[in-house]
């Protein structure tokens, strides 16, 4: 017997709407595990030990994503870090957290790998502005291993040491979870910066911008915008 025409269309509809919720869950179940959700990114963000400038109560953490052969972070660097931290870290309204961001070639890695072995002797944020103080343009040869070796020794580090940790391989790790994390975040370009609020919001401000769209960024999540 042919079946009735009402319950046929009822049917269909059923189907339809399981097909469509079946759609969504699977799109939205793509979505997670392509883009973290803002409190999985902050985890991320924060996790480990990675080098901190500034007072751990600061209501606004900056993770800085940047390479040390990268024009644009060295032109900010020498633009407008030092009013950046003489107005927002040397303050406590916010924390500096860097994490590598290379991509220029095996000279911003090498670079990245001196200025944590400088970092095991406390002098990594010292490296890290000599780096900056002195960039030339990208594979120039300014950041090969040899220069880096100078200046460690130019801040007067404990040589034996130095270059035991720079030569070891161990920060390898750390540099490739570094741009794995990166690119899961969604850094295109350096610099790339995640402003983490007390509430977990999280603002992105990319490229070199001037240092009052920081602090007008600071103020707004401080106050739990």
């Amino acid at each position: 017997m042919e079946e009735p025409v009402a319950p046929r269309r009822v049917k269909r509809v059923i189907d339809a709407a399981i097909i469509v919720a079946l759609i969504i869950l699977v799109a939205y179940a793509g979505w997670r595990f392509i883009s973290p959700t803002p409190s999985n990114l902050e985890t991320s963000l924060l996790a480990g030990s990675p080098p901190t400038l500034g007072s751990a109560n600061a209501s606004v953490t900056i993770v800085e994503f940047g390479d040390y052969q990268c024009p644009t972070c060295g032109g900010w660097y020498n633009t407008q870090e030092a009013s950046f931290v003489q107005n927002l870290i040397d303050t406590g309204k916010a924390r500096l957290v860097w994490r590598d961001f290379d991509y220029f070639g095996p000279d911003s890695t090498s670079a990245s790998e001196a200025a944590y072995a400088a970092g095991e002797q406390g002098m990594f944020w010292q490296f890290h502005d000599l780096l900056f103080k002195d960039q030339k343009a990208p594979n120039s040869g300014w950041a090969r291993r040899q220069n880096l070796v100078k200046f460690a020794q130019q801040l007067g580090l404990n040589m034996t040491e130095f270059n035991q940790d720079f030569n070891s391989g161990k920060y390898d790790a750390l540099i490739n979870s570094n741009h794995s994390l990166g690119i899961q975040a969604g850094v295109t370009q350096t610099p790339t910066f995640f402003l983490i609020g007390p509430n977990g919001k999280i603002v992105t401000i990319a490229g070199g911008q001037p240092e009052s769209v920081f602090e007008q960024a600071v103020t707004q999540l401080s106050n739990g915008g």
